[in-house]
């Protein structure tokens, strides 16, 4: 007998054809092609398939509402998720290359690793959110909260953060190679080791901060306040 392991398709054609007839043959191909561009919609990272809930995907979707939920490596590129509530979500390793999240709720979010290449973060809040070794390359994150958040290695060159609230929070080997920090506010922040190379820190406040072993060479300290809480004038 003739063996169709390389052939599902032809046995469901025929299964569906011997049992209930051939007007329903169109109908299971069509699922059939929805459940591979599900499939392909789950890939994410190569071969791994991700972990997200589609039901919190449809929910989001629907209702722009998903605190709590599970979206780690979700497809999210060019996503429009302006005012979305997505407090305490997992977005662990989840594509958001160029998503517009403008005031945005990701306020306790799990970000490990998330793409957010020239995302638009402007007024979001990210208090307490995990964003470790997230890839916030040139995005922006004009007067966002991110209070506490934690940034340990994550690449924010070229990103604006102009009037961003950085009170407190943790940005230890994190690269800000060339970022606009003008007006930030990085009281008791901690840049141990942190990569401030050619960064704007213009008018900004670095009271309290750890500053032990960053690069800050070529950064523009004009009017900065250093952590001992005297003022640069470096730059101007």
């Amino acid at each position: 007998m003739p063996r169709h392991r390389n052939k599902p398709l032809a046995f469901v054609g025929y299964f569906v054809r011997c049992q209930f007839g051939c007007e329903f043959m169109e109908l299971a191909i069509v699922k059939m092609k929805n459940f591979a561009v599900l499939l392909a919609f789950l890939v994410t990272n190569g071969s791994h398939v991700s972990a997200f809930d589609i039901a919190h995907l449809q929910k989001l979707k629907d209702t722009n509402y998903c605190r709590k939920c599970d979206l780690s490596n979700a497809d999210l590129v060019n996503g429009y998720l302006k005012g979305t509530d997505l407090s305490g979500a997992n977005l662990n390793s989840a594509n958001l290359k160029g998503a517009n999240l403008k005031g945005a709720d990701l306020k306790d979010a799990k970000l490990h690793f998330a793409f957010l290449w020239y995302a638009d973060l402007e007024g979001a809040t990210l208090q307490g959110a995990n964003l470790k070794g997230a890839k916030l390359d040139f995005a922006f994150l004009w007067y966002a909260d991110l209070e506490e958040a934690y940034l340990r290695n994550a690449d924010l060159e070229g990103a604006y953060l102009e009037g961003v609230n950085l009170k407190g929070a943790y940005l230890g080997f994190a690269n800000l190679n060339g970022a606009t920090l003008q007006y930030a506010d990085l009281e008791g922040a901690n840049l141990n080791s942190a990569n401030l190379n050619n960064a704007n820190l213009n008018s900004a406040n670095l009271k309290g901060a750890n500053l032990n072993g960053a690069n800050l060479r070529g950064a523009n300290l004009c009017n900065t306040i250093m952590p001992s809480g005297s003022v640069m004038y470096s730059g101007c």
